[in-house]
């Protein structure tokens, strides 16, 4: 039997896609993770607030997909869900964040430079403390014990308020890259690289954050950056993408991120995926990328009820070598 081609396959994970989620669980009419409170909580994002652009919107939205690393989705989701209000807040609303920072006195806080290279928050054990001012409150170890995670993970709400968000710094990024950069793509990659650099955050999640907001055709009427910024060409690398585009690739192929999301933006330009919708852009490797993504995530899968889901249920073969459930 003749091996399908990494293109064919790939042909059927986005059809998969427009047949099962988009419009479905996401895309046009249907309401993102991120501002729905049965699925995050009250880290929901209001949607008049991010169809806006507004700062405290995005500061928000912010935060939350940064929860989204090396942990399954539908575990985040779960955690913020839990959250109480007032640690909501704390996380991820600027004005109480610069409330709490104004009123902790560590000269690490004041300025992205200090911090950066000043702050040394960590766990130590089951507390969380730092060398510099031990056992003083402060923000940043209250974050980290909220998130749960590694022990400097508490330091992004701070590092992202003082590189980008402190006195309209977002807003002055945006206009700074509108100004250096006439292609409304280039703009998305600029500002990725940018928002990269804020603690924890990397590549992945500020393209996801990038993407959210400047993506119609994930989420219509809420990409406040479109069209001066244009994310249709961004590619979101997670795990799940990472082994599907490695499956359907040469072995032996160079598994740097950069490798592998520009493969994706090769086939991708193959496909015209107005044959599966017509209401999306003919190139577009982001929802090529979210096909690999929805198509490879077992746990969302399961989640959402999948008919493939169930222990012995019937193997359709749709994509054999890319299906988590074989």
């Amino acid at each position: 039997m003749k091996t399908e081609t990494p293109l064919a396959s790939l042909r059927r994970v986005v059809a998969w896609y427009f047949d099962h989620v988009y419009s479905v669980t996401e895309g046009p009419g249907v309401v993102p993770f991120y501002c729905d409170p049965l699925r995050v909580g009250r880290f929901a994002v209001d949607p008049r607030a991010l169809a806006d652009g507004r700062d405290a919107a995005l500061f928000k939205l912010f935060v939350a997909l940064s929860m989204y690393q090396a942990r399954r989705d539908v575990l985040i989701m779960r955690q913020q869900r839990a959250m109480s209000a007032s640690v909501v807040s704390a996380l991820s609303s600027p004005e109480r964040l610069a409330l709490l920072l104004s009123e902790t006195e560590c000269a690490h806080l004041a300025a992205p430079a200090a911090f950066d290279s000043g702050c040394d928050v960590a766990k130590l054990g089951s507390f969380v403390d730092c060398a510099s001012r031990p056992g003083l409150a402060c923000p940043v170890k209250d974050a980290t014990t909220h998130l749960r995670r590694m022990g400097d993970s508490g330091k992004l709400p701070t590092s992202a308020w003082l590189h980008h968000w402190k006195d309209g710094g977002l807003r002055a990024l945006l206009t700074e890259v509108r100004e250096a950069e006439p292609d409304p793509g280039r703009r998305a990659e600029l500002l990725v690289e940018s928002l990269a650099r804020v603690h924890r955050v990397g590549r992945k999640l500020a393209t996801l954050f990038v993407a959210a907001v400047s993506t119609p055709s994930l989420a219509p009427g809420l990409t406040p950056w479109f069209p001066e910024i244009d994310g249709t060409a961004l590619v979101v690398v997670d795990t799940h993408v990472a082994r599907a585009i490695d499956a359907l690739r040469r072995p032996g192929a160079p598994s740097s991120y950069e490798a592998r999301a520009r493969w994706l933006k090769k086939q991708a330009a193959v496909l015209d995926l107005r044959e599966f919708h017509p209401n999306v852009p003919s190139y577009a490797p982001r929802l090529v990328q979210q096909a690999l993504y929805s198509f490879g995530s077992k746990s969302n899968r399961t989640d959402a009820g999948d008919p493939c889901a169930p222990e012995g249920a019937p193997c359709r073969a749709c994509v054999p070598r890319l299906c988590p459930f074989a």
